[in-house]
């Protein structure tokens, strides 16, 4: 028997932005789903025009949205929780970053 494994590759550029529908395909979320984390404050965007399909984000969004998406799915917590962890995970690479300079 043979074994198959897909794996999907975004290329993100750090200076190109990425837009809602872009941001909810890589999170494999729905458009709602990405204005419900800007409306919590966890994802801030670029450009919040009238309609949310006008909104624009930074590509660092992508990664943050895809951590928050993981951690609701794994750990089945809610937004506020997945965002407080996403927060304190991020805390501690940039402490770890502190420290290296050492």
């Amino acid at each position: 028997m043979t074994q198959i494994t897909i794996c999907t590759a975004v290329v993100v550029d750090d200076q190109a932005p990425v837009t809602i529908h872009e941001l909810a395909q890589c999170c494999e979320q729905q458009i709602e789903w990405v204005m419900t984390l800007v409306e919590h404050g966890v994802l801030p965007a670029l450009r919040q025009s009238a309609p949310p399909e006008g909104w624009v984000f930074a590509s660092a969004a992508v990664a943050r949205a895809r951590q928050v998406a993981r951690l609701q799915r794994d750990f089945e917590v809610n937004l506020d929780a997945a965002a407080l962890m996403a927060d304190l995970m991020q805390e501690v690479r940039d402490l770890r970053l502190q420290l290296r300079g050492f």
